[in-house]
């Protein structure tokens, strides 16, 4: 055996590795940074998508199509935006070592985004146009439906890491999970607010 392969089988201490890291000292802490930036380069391909066709037409919406309603978004975006706050507050109640605050925040987050979906299933009855009649309608769908995708998704995560909060799972010392989870809310929320101000302002101007 040469002397590459006894480093090879040599033994590794790791008694001074820990199970529970947290924050930039955590593998899965980067991951999401990763995943998050890879989404993020999607909502800015969308957003210039649109910012593109918008100043290609002197008419936006094209065919005299009606504008989609500017109140119930705006509450969708509103709820969405609080929903960030109940977030960061059930990390400060792990952080502050209570499970029941946690508990609390974190299903009142899932709820807010339950709400913002039923909204959004209402306005996918309510647009006056299809998916493919025109490039309006194609971004319109598309960017609703992507959105729509990711607060399913996030309500699907969070409501998991409630349930093991329920369970007593998190501490101060093991909050990796609650620690991404928001950082992702986080990104869900705040992409919506490209898409509303492009979406439902930029062509009332």
């Amino acid at each position: 055996m040469n002397n590459e392969q006894q480093a090879t089988n040599a033994d590794i201490d790791v008694s001074n590795f820990s199970r529970h890291l947290n924050g930039r000292n955590a593998p899965i802490w980067w991951g999401i940074i990763g995943l998050i930036l890879i989404e993020l380069s999607v909502v800015s391909a969308f957003t210039v998508t649109y910012l593109y066709l918008y100043m290609q037409h002197p008419q936006w919406p094209p065919n005299d199509i009606e504008l989609p309603p500017l109140l119930i978004p705006t509450w969708s975006m509103i709820l969405m935006l609080l929903s960030c706050v109940t977030m960061y507050l059930a990390g400060k109640s792990v952080e502050k070592s209570q499970p029941k605050g946690f508990v609390i925040y974190t299903f009142a987050s899932v709820f807010m985004a339950l709400l913002v979906l039923w909204i959004r299933w209402g306005q996918f009855d309510n647009f006056s146009m299809s998916w493919n009649e025109h490039v309006y309608g194609s971004l319109l769908w598309t960017i609703s439906g992507f959105h729509f995708i990711h607060i399913v998704s996030a309500a699907i995560g969070t409501a998991a890491i409630g349930f093991f909060g329920v369970a007593g799972f998190y501490t101060k010392q093991r909050q990796i999970g609650v620690v991404v989870d928001t950082m992702y809310w986080n990104f869900v929320a705040l992409a919506w607010l490209p898409f509303y101000f492009v979406l439902y302002y930029f062509p009332r101007f």
